[in-house]
């Protein structure tokens, strides 16, 4: 954020931070006061706007992704083949 000299801090937050807060900023977790602060840095630094506009669009197309289905674990699909096994064997091994 370039600045004059002689010029008092319009942003009380760096950029450092709106970095560390920017998804809690996104997902509105964070209190008014924080709010108010980022929102000030993120209207006089556009690379901090750009920063969590990219991490925004990150965010949003990875929330329209199908959902993963979770896999037995090797142990789990051990133990219903066994299950399986045991059943159909009238002697039971």
């Amino acid at each position: 954020m370039a600045q004059e000299e002689g010029q008092p801090l319009l942003s009380e937050i760096s950029c450092q931070e709106i970095a560390q807060w920017a998804s809690a900023y996104l997902d509105e977790h964070v209190r008014d006061e924080r709010k108010r602060q980022i929102a000030l840095h993120l209207a006089i630094c556009t690379g901090c706007e750009t920063y969590v506009n990219q991490i925004a669009t990150v965010r949003d197309v990875v929330g329209m992704l199908p959902k993963a289905v979770e896999q037995p674990s090797d142990s789990q699909r051990l133990r219903q083949a066994f299950v399986a096994r045991t059943r159909r064997s009238p002697s039971g091994g």
